[in-house]
């Protein structure tokens, strides 16, 4: 504790316990509510103090606030005339060589140089050369950053985001009044801009050097409505900031959300959203003669409901990636009120029981950057949830020269932004360690296993380990015997919250949480019922008869099979036009709100699935508005849980060891010594008769911008994907 005066004001300044560094000037100037203005600096990336403008005065000199400590007896002034002056002169510096795109730039309004030039900067200038300095832009072949890098004023933002967080090389090159923003490789062979995370420099940039491509030259920011919400892309339904314009979302953009996404989304977050404007479905239509007729909603609805009566307990129902809560509750609602239980995911799933842990991240996001050990298994995170890439980058960035440990099982992480060893690809491997029989094991995961040289990092990994599963592991065929081992393997040596199943599916978690379904069909199964596809364009893993019949419900028309060979279209609202339920992976409850107005004869998934339950129930023909006279119930119940949305379950092992040792009574004498995980997992491996497949792990995405129906519909995203030539 010490004091310092800041414009002749006392201050006592009491230091962090956590903290061996003390605050610099600048941020306790922003935590006291002193404005200083800034280009170069970010709370999220390092310091690099090259723009000069937050310049201050420290007792008798001048220096820069942002790289500058707090000391005992400091004094400090932020604002008198030998500071204004200096500002002044640093402004005049930035602007000798900066282009009056101002009328043309896409950063009017929104740009830092312009607001601190009319705040800081003087009323004329001195400059008197015929000529002014020009740059060459790099890299102008992706479709989402525009870079006019005359209007750069090297604040390095994007050059340390590049380095720090992401994981495309963007760097300083020459110096002086050469000095250029850009790559060390040839451009024809570039495509950095394409990164899973290289719209976020759009943000950070604090002139208009770089812009987004699909927004460029659309409308002025004033003329924009601004509402937030939440992506339903990511499996964490990020914070984000919709701008809409005439009924349509002009851009998206980050909304700071500590907890979940800090100030990052992905680029198909960020650059897809035209997809909600193409192919869309406008009208129900019905097949008849190999051609889609138009048909009113009263008939279409009565004719599934004399199908359903048809086909009798052979209907399916098939459910996509973007399913929210409520959808899945009405139709297992639907389903068990007509003897139904058949609904699957859009790809096969072998789950081995429905508990909360088994789909959900066992830790808060704080946690990754604050482990030590990190095993990923058949997990490329990167691809599969960047958001949680970054924390781990994060940690790795402060810990990197002291014992951090990061390896993988199942696939080469090779393209990572950090370095991560590889322990093994097949599946005799993977049983290998949990046996015991590998130096990694032993080292670290048995105390009894280690030698004296070992102990102290056991004390350090036995408490803070973390296990991180690929939703890859789902898709293969002895995926139930590959999660009972690795859960009875870690259970009597861990705490559960090392388990971490990543799903990047926002649907998949909505499902797993209200319907369970192990259904046990094989790929080479002829279906032959009726089959009700919502939101979904795959294939279901088993074949469809020509006397079976298929409804597709969705809001885009696809080009997959499944919608060509639909006999019934049911249109359904897009997202941001109906209020919509989600969990995210943490299991937060995260309320999706309406800001866009929906075509008069669509209607939410859920409503059609409770238009088929009214008409099921009265046998006759009755008006669509008589539901929303009752709209505002459900209204009011997602309000209710959106309230308490900011909870964490807690994991106990009583509801473990009841279904591990009380559910199997009749083998229990196989499980008798529990202190053996050697005999343990090899009775268990026993008694499920379990069969494993020495495959090689396969990439749960292959391309990043074309991995689902509503990324492969956008222009944006289909043009991104072609141009990333290069495997993620």
């Amino acid at each position: 504790m010490f004091k310092l005066k800041v414009d002749d004001i006392d201050y006592l300044y009491q230091k962090k316990e956590k903290n061996t560094y003390t605050e610099t000037i600048f941020q306790y100037c922003y935590n006291k509510g002193i404005t200083i203005p800034c280009f170069c600096y970010h709370e999220k990336l390092s310091i690099a103090g090259n723009c000069r403008m937050c310049i201050v005065q420290i007792n008798n000199g001048l220096g820069v606030s942002c790289a500058v400590n707090l000391v005992d007896a400091m004094i400090i002034y932020t604002d008198n005339k030998r500071v204004r002056e200096a500002r002044e002169s640093v402004l005049e510096f930035l602007l000798i060589n900066h282009p009056l795109d101002c009328p043309i730039c896409d950063q009017g309004s929104e740009c830092d140089l312009q607001d601190i030039s009319l705040i800081f900067g003087t009323d004329r200038g001195r400059f008197y050369e015929n000529k002014k300095r020009a740059v060459d832009n790099f890299n102008q072949k992706g479709p989402l950053i525009k870079t006019v890098m005359t209007r750069c004023i090297h604040c390095t933002r994007c050059v340390r985001f590049s380095n720090e967080i992401s994981n495309f090389m963007l760097g300083v090159i020459s110096r002086g009044l050469n000095m250029e923003i850009g790559f060390y490789i040839n451009e024809k062979e570039n495509d950095s801009l394409l990164d899973i995370l290289s719209g976020n420099i759009i943000d950070l940039c604090p002139v208009g050097a770089l812009t987004s491509m699909p927004y460029a030259f659309k409308v002025r920011n004033w003329e924009i409505i601004y509402y937030s919400n939440i992506d339903f892309l990511d499996s964490l339904a990020s914070s984000i900031r919709l701008h809409i314009y005439s009924n349509k979302i002009i851009r998206i953009l980050p909304l700071l959300d500590e907890s979940l996404n800090e100030e990052w989304i992905t680029n198909k977050t960020r650059f897809s959203y035209d997809s909600l404007l193409l192919n869309r479905i406008n009208y129900p239509k019905i097949k008849y003669i190999n051609k889609l007729i138009v048909f009113s909603w009263d008939f279409l609805i009565y004719y599934i409901l004399k199908w359903i009566k048809y086909k009798n307990n052979i209907i399916y129902s098939v459910l996509g990636p973007f399913v929210d809560v409520i959808t899945s509750l009405s139709l297992k609602n639907f389903f068990n009120i007509n003897g139904l239980y058949s609904i699957i995911f859009y790809f096969k799933l072998k789950w081995i029981y429905d508990f909360k842990f088994f789909f959900l991240f066992n830790n808060t996001l704080d946690v990754l950057e604050s482990l030590f050990f990190y095993l990923f298994i058949g997990c490329d995170l990167r691809l599969e949830n960047p958001l949680l890439n970054i924390r781990i980058k994060k940690n790795y960035n402060i810990n990197r020269n002291n014992e951090l440990f990061l390896f993988s099982y199942g696939l080469s992480l090779s393209n990572m932004n950090y370095p991560i060893k590889n322990i093994g690809n097949s599946i005799l491997k993977f049983l290998k360690f949990l046996k015991g029989k590998t130096r990694l094991f032993s080292n670290f995961f048995f105390k009894s296993f280690l030698s004296f040289s070992f102990i102290n990092l056991n004390i350090k990994f036995y408490n803070k380990p973390i296990f991180l599963l690929g939703q890859s592991i789902l898709n293969r065929d002895d995926s139930i015997s590959f999660l009972y081992s690795f859960i009875f393997f870690f259970k009597n040596k861990f705490n559960l919250h090392v388990f971490n199943l990543i799903i990047n599916n926002l649907g998949l978690i909505s499902f797993s949480n209200i319907i369970y379904n192990n259904i046990s069909l094989k790929k080479r199964n002829i279906f032959k019922g009726l089959l009700y596809s919502i939101s979904n364009d795959v294939m279901p893993f088993f074949f469809l008869d020509k006397s079976s019949f298929l409804i597709y419900q969705g809001f885009i028309k696809s080009s997959n099979n499944l919608f060509l060979k639909a006999d019934i279209i049911l249109p359904s609202t897009a997202p941001y036009e109906m209020d919509n339920l989600f969990i995210n992976l943490e299991g937060r409850y995260r309320f999706m709100k309406k800001h866009i107005k929906n075509f008069i004869a669509i209607y939410a998934d859920w409503e059609i699935i409770n238009f088929l339950k009214i008409y099921n129930k009265k046998k006759n023909i009755i008006n669509f508005t008589f539901f929303f006279k009752f709209n505002f119930i459900s209204k009011f119940f997602i309000k209710i849980i959106n309230y308490f949305c900011n909870f964490f379950f807690t994991l106990e092992d009583f509801f473990i060891n009841f279904f591990f040792w009380g559910g199997y009574n009749k083998k229990r004498h196989i499980i008798q010594n529990q202190n053996n995980d050697l005999y343990f997992i090899y009775s268990v491996e026993k008694f499920f008769k379990n069969k494993y497949y020495n495959t090689l792990f396969n990439r749960n995405i292959n391309n990043y911008y074309s991995n689902d129906f509503f990324l492969r519909n956008s222009k944006i995203m289909s043009l991104s994907a072609i141009k990333t030539y290069i495997v993620f």
